[in-house]
């Protein structure tokens, strides 16, 4: 099984009234407010972990509402998964049934505004044991960094963006599987998977998300300064990355509980079996030393230190734009009631 580190962040768009975005960890899906912007982290080294990312559309309070209802239903799919396991598990039928029942829950359950559709886009990593099954629909997106390399496997050569508009949710009934990108590949130790939102990657070059995930900093701090990156090139929609880290391989059976005592077996493949990337792999790059404790809790003060002067910049930039309206919309009521006197 995989041990693996979690962080998730997601922030509204300055155009937005609610974030429709969401993201889940731990059994729990977040924002847990609709506004603003949000952080959660953990770690797990459970034989089954499920991740996804939602983009909602039509509307506050229909679009938000539709990504958690995309979110429960991966929850409750999951749940059964050993009804898909043949005895290997068959990820397709998963897909097909997870997403043909969150379209059939959003359909009951949210009734549309006039032309107004309400939907997600939808980004999904399980793991199990030390395979990674990968879906995406819509127009979020999927990356895997690894080796120094960034590739994106949510989708294929061939395919410009945007190719696949349907969501889940929106029209009478879903399609057939040629909207879903489904694939699998063997994990190994160092990679860094990235569920993102529409917002995230939209003005963010490929070029210089690797870049920064290339950088020599603690994890949660890259993934933070990725975010960051993001917001400043466009913050005008909503934004969320969830990044996940392979810290190790073991092996262990379903529900068994590794102690700590005992001596773990790491597990190095020299190959992997996707389908998307069927190139030899590139030699192994040195891998840098090992930092000191102290080395990087250092880097995480000064990455917080950064990230706490963005928001802090943020904020002032929004109370001084409250400021200026509130002086307009003053000047305007004097200028209303000086009127009305000498009218």
């Amino acid at each position: 099984m995989a041990r693996t580190l979690v962080i998730g962040l997601t922030e509204s768009g300055t155009k937005s009234t609610v974030n429709e975005d969401t993201f889940s960890l731990g059994g729990r899906v977040y924002p847990d407010m609709i506004t603003g912007s949000e952080e959660r982290s953990g770690k797990s080294s459970l034989y089954t972990q499920l991740y996804a990312v939602t983009h909602g559309y039509g509307g506050s309070g229909a679009g938000d509402l539709a990504g958690r209802i995309v979110q429960r239903t991966a929850m409750d799919m999951v749940e059964n998964l050993a009804a898909y396991k043949r005895p290997e598990l068959d990820f397709r039928a998963f897909c097909t049934a997870l997403v043909s029942e969150a379209h059939d829950r959003i359909s009951r359950q949210i009734k549309p505004r006039g032309k107004a559709m309400a939907g997600a886009s939808l980004s999904l990593l399980l793991v199990d044991a030390n395979l990674a099954y990968i879906l995406n629909v819509g127009e979020n997106d999927i990356f895997l960094f690894r080796n120094n390399k960034l590739m994106q496997p949510s989708r294929y050569s061939d395919q410009e963006a945007g190719h696949d508009a349907w969501v889940i949710g929106q029209g009478e009934s879903p399609p057939l599987t040629s909207p879903l990108t489904m694939k699998q590949f063997r994990l190994r130790p160092g990679d860094i998977i990235l569920l993102a939102s529409k917002g995230f990657g939209q003005a963010y070059p490929c070029p210089l998300l690797a870049q920064d995930l290339a950088s020599p900093d603690a994890f949660a701090a890259t993934i933070r300064l990725a975010q960051i990156h993001s917001r400043q090139l466009d913050d005008s929609v909503d934004g969320t990355v969830m990044a996940i880290k392979v810290r190790d391989l073991e092996l262990a059976l379903p529900d068994q509980e590794m102690p700590d005592s005992e001596i773990r077996r790491t597990i190095y493949h020299n190959g992997y079996d996707e389908d998307w990337a069927k190139e030899e792999d590139s030699p192994k790059l040195d891998e840098p030393g090992l930092k000191s404790k102290e080395t990087v809790l250092a880097e995480e003060e000064v990455m917080k230190k950064r990230v706490k002067k963005e928001k802090r910049r943020r904020n002032w930039k929004t109370f001084f734009r409250f400021l200026f309206l509130g002086f307009l919309i003053g000047m305007a009521v004097i200028l209303l009631v000086w009127f009305l006197l000498l009218s």
